[in-house]
């Protein structure tokens, strides 16, 4: 299964607030070990902060663009 798929695969099995459908989180997650599924979720923060600071990177770099002095 390629990457894009396995995201799709994901994707379908999300409910409409993001979180997966119990059959799918019983299904597929529940394959996983305690020690694999922490390891995932610190993949997953990594992850997250990492577009957190790109984010807020990009407001700094419009509000620099007009005109603005950002400082921290």
């Amino acid at each position: 299964m390629t990457p894009r798929k396995a995201v799709q695969y994901i994707r379908e099995n999300q409910n409409n607030n993001k979180t997966f459908k119990s059959l799918f989180s019983s299904q597929y997650l529940g394959k996983f070990s305690s020690q694999e599924l922490g390891g995932m979720i610190t993949s997953i923060n990594k992850e997250m902060a990492k577009r957190e600071q790109k984010t807020i990177q990009e407001k700094i770099d419009f509000l620099e663009q007009s005109g603005y002095r950002v400082s921290r």
